[in-house]
């Protein structure tokens, strides 16, 4: 079938290595090392997807997960069955790169601003729930060491304000589109892990959020919904982030390189100004 492989051209093949190594080293480093309430370990597949489309983002994603699970020194953990999660953020990535959510929409005044303070609200909004949550605010239920409160909310600033310089400087409303696929990816990266987290590993997964598990086990929720929770905690802002590097990363590059993918000219193409 030529639209399959079309998405698996020579750059195509030659990117997705590198993008499972960043989805890897980060996420490793962000969930087992730091421990903190987010993974990052999606950039990788969501720059496969947007540039080559679902089936590349989907390989992307499922060869992060199984790779990192069976990877000498970091493997063995429980990354490994949630490679269908992966996939379906991967599946995603492709569908907002097929519908040019990542491209540049040059705006200026009113239209401007709002999309700024959408942007900057979605990122707000998100993360809100992550550090408002008992794991944080009962001392009774936490176990997070100071400082991960402390990063949470310098996350939470530092991505606000990356949204609303990005969209600024560059005059783009991009960023807002971003934020909200971000946010939508998120929503059911939550719904699908829920279950795998909660009756495959009942509800520990050894990372930085099995303390909000803990905490809405402790509030009176069960396995699933703690799990389920916890997803809707941490997914969203997760994803918003990881989106929004991504859209970092394709602005960087030359539009030359980029339009060379097989969904390029969907991330390069200007809409007309408004």
């Amino acid at each position: 079938m030529p639209w399959l492989s079309r998405q698996f051209s020579t750059r195509v093949i030659a990117l997705i290595p590198v993008a499972i190594a960043i989805n890897i080293v980060l996420g490793y480093t962000v969930q087992t090392v730091l421990k903190l309430p987010i993974y990052l370990d999606s950039i990788g597949t969501i720059l496969v997807g947007v540039l080559a489309g679902p089936i590349a983002g989907a390989a992307t994603g499922a060869a992060s997960n199984l790779i990192w699970q069976y990877a000498p020194g970091i493997g063995g953990g429980t990354i490994g069955p949630f490679a269908v999660v992966a996939a379906v953020i991967g599946v995603l990535a492709g569908l907002w790169g097929y519908l040019g959510v990542y491209r540049s929409r040059p705006a200026t005044g009113s239209r401007l601003w709002l999309s700024v303070v959408v942007g900057v609200a979605i990122v707000v909004l998100l993360a809100s729930r992550i550090y408002n949550n008992p794991a944080y605010t009962d001392p009774n239920i936490g176990g997070y060491p100071d400082w991960v409160f402390t990063a949470a909310v310098l996350i939470t600033v530092v991505a606000s304000l990356a949204v609303a310089a990005f969209i600024l400087v560059r005059r783009d409303t991009a960023g807002a589109w971003v934020a909200a696929a971000g946010a939508l990816t998120g929503i059911v990266a939550a719904i699908l892990s829920a279950p795998i987290a909660a009756y495959v590993f009942g509800g520990v997964t050894g990372s930085g959020t099995d303390l909000i598990v803990a905490a809405l086990r402790q509030g009176g929720a069960d396995v699933f919904n703690a799990s389920l929770g916890q997803g809707l905690f941490s997914d969203p802002i997760d994803k918003t982030i990881t989106s929004f590097v991504v859209f970092i990363i394709l602005a960087s590059l030359s539009e030359r390189v980029v339009a060379r993918f097989p969904l390029g000219e969907r991330v390069v193409r200007p809409s007309t100004p408004a």
